[in-house]
């Protein structure tokens, strides 16, 4: 499928050619119990165009930034293409926000108005002293949220009184503010070229060059892994993309829609073999996959019982995930694909192709860029067409980050026959007290490898020799201590061995308290906020830190 008249004016266009090319074919699918709520893509197009029209009677100049506040729900996608027919930006939100965050983003990108919809009522009760009173907040029309205009009131005007304002290339169409890994969130600004280019680059790799793909959206909108695939790749596909309705009903939607696309982040693919060693534990797992007719029969149903029986195209990407956990994915025919990007990339450097998957790199460089890998700091910078404008109203970070043209993205790695590898994140290497440096990342990912860990960071920056912090998976805790301890110690054995001594895991300490977003302890997006486990753990950890036993308890 060739998509020429809409790419002059980006993700915009091609929604607009499809809207006019199959206006009854269904776009979005909201799940409702055991319904689904279906809009096809001319009642996707007619719910926007009433926002845009009571949009452009606010007197609000076109190019104004307008918030998103909300977790994954069809009403986000209708409001997203309600604010681009209107000419305006938007600005995303987590839909657990941090209060102080939600003002911060606010004031800092000139918010408005506000969209808010699906949110837990503790979340919306927390941050309604947080938002300005100047900003406008409208609900959803299916989460009305108490103290906040009502969509279905407001946005009552007849479709064809939207003006359609057809953007220009350059013409800014969002503002993704990153997600905290290293302190305060910075604004990347997309164009609708910046943003189609990116999803043309990953077009071929991920199958979005035809109709008839199925998306399940559940990581959040508001990160460009979601938004790039998942939204902007359905629109631009043609296909549909269905929601999750709660945690609790992934499961029976997931196996309801049959996506012919997934995403998942690391902690997700854990999460899912967890789920899997639970009913068949890994002896009994190997010894049927080693009897040939059973072996089919069985990864069949392992995938069925997943939802991923249809699933053509498999990713994974956000944050490192662990040779051992794609291998084991692999030989239950669950080719987990892994790709890199960031959001000043829109998502779009590298993936490893279907036909070529190597384990352990971040896949092929996608053509028609420039990627390379600086000798001095071994940085990876990028150039190409989809890389961000910048940063919204930040001259000083932007002089730092595009340096002749090229993007500075913090990640170190290494490239071999055009596949880029990930070896840590320049801001991520601490010194210890001896002065010596340390890249915490590859340890984390071999200890991330053990079914008894469910998280790990290295941490040591007050300590003469650096030390890992863990958090237990759900079998691991089901293991008796002494257990746990011998096979952690197995493990920072085999590790240690291959290390210079400076390099070498004094210890490994678990911690009884999962990290969360809900904590602080990770971004939205699950990625460690290592500044604030170190400020939690380190110095109270000193006294086990002394100690001589290799596996401790904190």
């Amino acid at each position: 499928m060739q998509h020429t008249n809409g790419l002059s004016e980006g993700i915009l266009g091609c929604f607009l050619n499809h809207e006019r090319e199959i206006p009854d074919d269904i776009f979005l699918r909201q799940p409702q119990g055991d319904q689904w709520k279906e809009y096809t893509w001319n009642e996707t197009g007619d719910a926007a165009r009433k926002i845009a029209a009571w949009l452009q009677q606010q007197h609000v100049e076109a190019g104004s930034r307008i918030g998103i506040w909300s977790q994954n729900c069809a009403e986000w996608i209708i409001c997203d293409l309600a604010i681009m027919m209107s000419g305006m930006v938007s600005v995303p939100f987590y839909a657990n926000v941090h209060p102080d965050m939600l003002h911060s983003i606010l004031q800092h990108s000139g918010c408005q108005i506000l969209f808010a919809g699906k949110l837990k009522p503790s979340d919306w009760q927390a941050a309604q002293e947080s938002i300005p009173k100047n900003i406008r907040v409208v609900s959803f029309s299916s989460y009305h949220l108490s103290g906040a205009d009502s969509l279905d009131q407001v946005a009552g005007l007849p479709a064809d009184e939207a003006r359609i304002v057809h953007p220009r290339p350059d013409d800014p169409v969002t503002i993704i503010y990153t997600s905290g890994t290293t302190g305060t969130p910075k604004g990347v600004v997309h164009t609708y070229r910046t943003t189609i280019n990116a999803v043309l680059a990953a077009s071929g790799m991920i199958l979005l060059n035809r109709r008839g793909n199925r998306f399940l959206s559940y990581l959040p909108l508001s990160h460009a892994a979601e938004r790039g695939i998942v939204e902007f790749g359905g629109i631009y596909s043609g296909g549909s993309i269905s929601f999750v309705e709660s945690t609790d009903s992934f499961s029976r939607n997931m196996k309801s829609v049959l996506p012919t696309h997934f995403l998942g982040v690391p902690r997700v693919w854990h999460k899912f073999k967890e789920k899997i060693t639970e009913r068949l534990p890994p002896q009994q797992l190997n010894r049927l996959l080693k009897i040939p007719v059973m072996n089919s029969l069985l990864r069949k149903r392992i995938k069925a019982a997943l939802g991923l029986k249809k699933a053509e195209v498999i990713l994974s990407g956000a944050a490192p995930i662990s040779a051992d956990l794609l291998r084991w994915f692999h030989r239950l025919d669950i080719n987990i694909r892994e790709g890199y990007g960031l959001s000043e990339d829109f998502n779009a450097c590298s993936l490893n192709p279907p036909d070529d998957i190597r384990i352990g790199t971040v896949g092929k460089i996608f053509p028609n860029q420039e990627v390379k890998v600086l000798p001095d700091t071994y940085e990876i910078v990028q150039r190409a067409s989809w890389v961000m404008n910048g940063y919204y109203h930040n001259d000083e970070l932007n002089a730092q980050t595009l340096i002749d043209g090229f993007l500075h993205t913090g990640d170190m790695g290494s490239i071999e026959d055009g596949y880029l590898t990930i070896t840590g994140r320049v801001k991520d290497i601490f010194k210890t007290t001896k002065g010596e440096y340390i890249v915490p990342g590859a340890a984390e990912t071999v200890f991330l490898s053990m079914d008894e860990i469910d998280q790990a960071c290295v941490l040591g920056s007050r300590y003469p020799q650096p030390f890992l912090l863990v958090v237990l998976s759900r079998h691991g805790k089901s293991l008796a201590k002494p257990e746990v301890e011998r096979r952690i110690g197995a493990q920072l054995e085999r590790y240690n061995k291959d290390c210079m001594d400076y390099q070498k895991l004094k210890k490994a300490i678990i911690v009884e308290e999962e990290w969360t977003p809900e904590n602080n302890l990770l971004t939205p997006t699950l990625k460690l906020k290592r500044n604030e486990i170190a400020h939690k753990y380190e110095e109270k950890l000193e006294p086990v830190f002394r100690n001589d036993t290799e596996v401790c308890w904190a």
